[in-house]
């Protein structure tokens, strides 16, 4: 969004700098120097008519040179028909050789521009202007740049504006994406922006109502599903003359069913929840050793207390441990490690470990290892790990173990934020 204001910015500020430069131009093709030197020009001409009108005294040849310099804001020189000097108006009036008293009109010389007007008797009247022409294009220029740089302050809001609210609308559409299904972003203005948002926010209000009513519909369909699975486990038990192994076996499919429903109640519900039900101050390694002493197992570490889900917590220590024991004939070790903002839970295993094709898969939900047997679950089980972690703010992740084997690690902050 940054460079995308600054392309803006850039554009305006490039096309505000295009036109001064024209203007600069016109300005200088139809002002000074032009304009003021024609003035010159007009001035140094009249003061010439006026002297060749009639051989003036001295004095009288001052008092109009003196005015032509001041009309002129110029130093001046009047030569006689020799090449030499005979009159001075000003302290920087240029001296010119006869060789360039030859050349009439403008011509330059050390000290800048110079006009040189020869006079009917012979005699040449050299005017050389002071510094205003220079004087009034830095002005201009001063002008222009202060122009340009006011109108750069004034668009900078502008183009920040518009990009600031690409950018809360783009915060929003990530949010969305995360899975905050109540994400929305606010409409402001009435332009093509103000659209855009207005377009999100219905799109997202009607996607939320639909997966809203897919979570109900599927943990609704989940819960009535345990009323006919449990009259089918009395009617097997109450028919008389039953083969014990079918009767061993249909329990055994029933349990199954019953836990798989139970899974899919569970994360169905952690999907529908925008946080945690319930927030308590939980020690993570008497709790990992509470479920590891169910897997005949041992848990080590440091003793790390987080606000968290209690019960969550061991949903996601036991979901990981069975993880182990059904594919790799039990967890090796169960580890709890923290810091002053993390903790961590660290369950190693020493099986064959996960194919690389399924890793990035394995916490999906229904995914089943290339390698996973018939027995092997479902694939709900990493899947609500996964949803647990992400409901306390936290990540999983899954490693190789030193040695072979598998290594997941729970990160959990110590404070919930879901």
């Amino acid at each position: 969004m940054r460079k995308l204001h600054l392309k803006l910015y850039l554009a305006i500020v490039g096309t505000l700098v295009v036109f001064l430069i024209m203007c600069a131009m016109v300005w200088h093709h139809f002002a000074p120097p032009r304009m003021a030197l024609g003035g010159i020009e007009s001035a140094t001409g009249l003061a010439a008519s006026m002297l060749d009108e009639r051989p003036r005294e001295l004095d009288d040849v001052r008092e109009v040179l003196v005015a032509l310099a001041y009309q002129s804001n110029a130093d001046i020189v009047l030569y006689d028909a020799q090449g030499s000097s005979v009159l001075q108006i000003g302290r920087h009036a240029p001296a010119l050789t006869p060789q360039k008293l030859a050349r009439t009109n403008w011509q330059m010389t050390r000290s800048g521009p110079a006009f040189n007007r020869r006079l009917a008797d012979g005699r040449h009247l050299v005017v050389h202007p002071r510094h205003r022409i220079i004087l009034h294009g830095l002005h201009m220029g001063a002008l222009l740049t202060t122009i340009g740089a006011i109108l750069a302050l004034l668009t900078y809001p502008i183009t920040r504006g518009i990009t600031a609210r690409l950018a809360r609308l783009q915060t929003g559409v990530l949010q969305f994406g995360a899975g905050n299904l109540g994400a929305r972003v606010k409409v402001e203005g009435r332009d093509e922006v103000a659209a855009l948002a207005r377009s999100f926010n219905e799109s997202a209000e009607h996607v939320e109502k639909l997966v809203r009513a897919h979570q109900m519909l599927l943990a609704n369909c989940s819960h009535e599903l345990r009323t006919p699975l449990a009259r089918i486990r009395l009617a097997i038990e109450r028919v008389p003359g039953t083969d014990p192994k079918v009767s061993t076996e249909l329990a055994r499919n029933i349990a199954e069913l019953d836990a798989l429903i139970g899974e899919m109640l569970l994360s169905s519900r952690l999907d529908a929840s925008s946080g945690l039900g319930r927030a308590e101050a939980v020690d993570l390694l008497a709790l990992a050793a509470e479920e590891a002493a169910h897997f005949d197992l041992e848990a080590s570490g440091e003793a790390v207390t987080i606000t968290a889900d209690a019960m969550l917590l061991r949903r996601l220590v036991r979901n990981l441990l069975e993880n182990a024991r059904v594919h790799a004939g039990g967890a090796t070790g169960i580890r709890i490690e923290g810091d002053a903002h993390q903790a961590r839970i660290v369950i190693e295993d020493a099986g064959e470990g996960i194919p690389l094709v399924d890793r990035e898969q394995i916490f999906e939900p229904f995914h089943r290892a290339s390698t996973a047997t018939k027995s092997s679950g479902a694939g709900l089980g990493l899947a609500i790990v996964r949803q647990i972690a992400r409901a306390h703010g936290g990540t999983v992740e899954y490693s190789p173990r030193e040695g072979g084997g598998s290594r997941f690690t729970v990160t959990l902050p110590r404070s919930a934020t879901p």
